[in-house]
């Protein structure tokens, strides 16, 4: 486990069992733009899930599903449940279409290849950190796409939403918080809260990551 030095403002934990790639990301982090990042390592999930128990104001996860102790999906999910106010992005060699659509539906916020340039990673990781969703372009082309029986019923599922929802789901599509979307709504707090209940009953999914999704899938 490393960290770099200095005391940063933001901590960014990079979970990956090849070193040299760790190595190689801290040197991409650097461009990110944000004013001193600290980085901290490890190269396993049980390794990552006593970081996240021990700092528990790091901002940002870099979690690779090919890790050894366990299946990389359950380690996704063992970290939503140990941070799941910490965004994740999956950082992975794995471009399956199923893996993609998991791990986005499982509340990780973007699912970057390796394959790709450090630009992109850039790109994805700003888009992650301004609160949106992020997933390499190539991957979102391979994704298979919904079943037009499936996008027929979303859209009728989506009519029954109030206009006042379907601005909101509109928002959470950009990755908007609560109260950022009550500022731009005239909205309480709360209000937003009782909406977004209602969004993710009505649409049939367990979370914001799924509703966002739907919603660009339907085009809003």
């Amino acid at each position: 486990m490393g960290q770099n030095a200095g005391r940063g403002t933001m901590k960014i934990l990079v979970a990956d069992d090849h070193v040299l790639f760790r190595e190689g990301l801290r040197f991409v982090l650097e461009d990110l733009g944000v004013p001193g990042i600290d980085v901290l390592e490890c190269g396993t999930f049980l390794q990552a899930e006593q970081a996240v128990k021990r700092t528990p104001d790091i901002g940002l996860v870099l979690l690779d599903l090919s890790m050894p102790g366990m299946d990389g999906l359950a380690g996704l999910q063992l970290m939503r449940r140990q941070a799941p106010d910490v965004p994740v992005v999956v950082v992975t060699a794995s471009e399956d279409p199923r893996h993609v659509r998991r791990a986005m539906e499982m509340g990780a916020r973007g699912y970057i290849t390796k394959t790709g340039s450090s630009e992109s990673m850039l790109d994805g990781l700003r888009t992650v950190l301004a609160g949106g969703i992020y997933v390499s372009p190539q991957l979102t082309l391979a994704m298979p796409e919904p079943e037009q029986q499936s996008t027929a019923a979303a859209a009728a599922v989506l009519a029954q939403l109030t206009p006042r929802q379907v601005d909101v789901l509109a928002m959470l599509r950009k990755g908007k918080s609560n109260k950022e979307i009550g500022r731009e709504l005239n909205l309480a707090e709360i209000t937003v809260k009782m909406h977004v209940t209602a969004i993710l009953k009505a649409l049939g999914v367990q979370n914001r990551t799924q509703a966002a999704i739907m919603a660009e899938q339907l085009g809003l």
